[in-house]
């Protein structure tokens, strides 16, 4: 779910006083088909926006969310919901096993000022913290969770839901030649914020990429002073060159990331290591280092290794 599409979708009702239920997903076991993190907004109007799953449960969730528009009364409540039709508990209609925890929780117009607070906090990339409990929605700009999803829960009516919002994934692709093309395409529709770096200003890839939310030309052994540290940095190296290879990596190997993945053949890869051990870095820092970069499907054209690519940062993302 697009965070800043969500908030906007949000807001804009707000608008027109037209109340929003949010349904988000805070908990799952097993093979429930919506996870921690997913959400969904319901208008009064009937208008929404995003997931928590699909199939006849998401039906019927929409369904006791409508009913909750009845009144105006502000109101927030948990509902677990169990996959399997033999469960003496409630019941989704899905047959998959597993369970889902799902909040409800009504956003009044008088709630604006709030949304329109963690929009502008999601547009400049802010970091903040979502909460949600018996008590409502809340955002804290002064907190920052090492989970992206916490949820802790007591009984039905003790629980409490925290999320990292503001500042989304971010994707640092250096080099920006066919390979990196394709990698800003297929990672701006994951929901990732891409940054794309090249010290080619008159490279027609880099001209054509449409998909990148910044595009900055500097040299490739200074690309590391724009990378921000954390769980949610991720970098893909694939320049055109050894030497630019080596100097990206040599740039951004003491940061404290999420990811780092190296495009290259075996005897190019050994020779960059080489020199890098050579020149003082930690072969344990090198080991970190995913390469050859992406999941093995037998890739060969730019797509299928942009393809390949986000699927081992999808990996990641979600198993480590």
């Amino acid at each position: 779910m697009k965070e800043l599409e969500l908030w906007t979708f949000v807001n804009s009702k707000l608008e027109k006083n037209i109340p929003v239920m949010l349904l988000a997903v805070a908990d799952s076991f097993k093979s429930s088909p919506g996870r921690a993190g997913f959400k969904l907004a319901l208008a009064k109007n009937e208008s929404l926006i995003g997931t928590i799953g699909g199939g006849i449960m998401e039906h019927d969730m929409l369904v006791l969310a409508g009913e909750n528009f009845k009144d105006d009364e502000e109101k927030t409540f948990l509902k677990i919901l169990h996959h399997n039709p033999k469960s003496p508990k409630d019941k989704s209609g899905l047959i998959c096993g597993g369970t889902q925890a799902i909040i409800f929780s009504k956003i009044l117009p008088e709630h604006k000022s709030k949304i329109e607070k963690q929009l502008q906090n999601t547009i400049e990339r802010k970091k903040s913290l979502m909460i949600l409990s018996s008590s409502g929605l809340d955002f804290d700009n002064s907190r920052w969770n090492e989970n992206r999803h916490s949820f802790f829960y007591k009984s039905d009516e003790d629980w409490r839901y925290e999320e990292n919002s503001g500042e989304p994934d971010t994707v640092y692709i250096i080099g920006g030649g066919h390979v990196g093309l394709a990698v800003s395409r297929v990672m701006a529709t994951l929901d990732f914020y891409v940054i794309t770096f090249d010290k080619r200003k008159d490279v027609f890839t880099m001209k054509n990429n449409t998909y990148a939310h910044k595009k900055i030309i500097t040299e490739y052994e200074k690309t590391g002073d724009y990378i921000e540290e954390g769980t949610n940095s991720y970098v893909v190296v694939v320049t055109s060159e050894f030497s630019t290879d080596k100097a990206a990596i040599k740039s951004v190997i003491n940061k404290k990331i999420k990811y780092l993945g190296l495009m290259g053949s075996a005897s190019k890869i050994h020779k960059i290591f080489s020199e890098l051990e050579n020149e003082g870095i930690d072969p344990k820092l090198l080991e970190k280092i995913h390469t050859p970069i992406g999941l093995e499907i037998n890739a060969e054209s730019p797509e299928e290794i942009g393809i390949s690519i986000a699927a081992e940062i999808i990996n990641i993302k979600h198993h480590q």
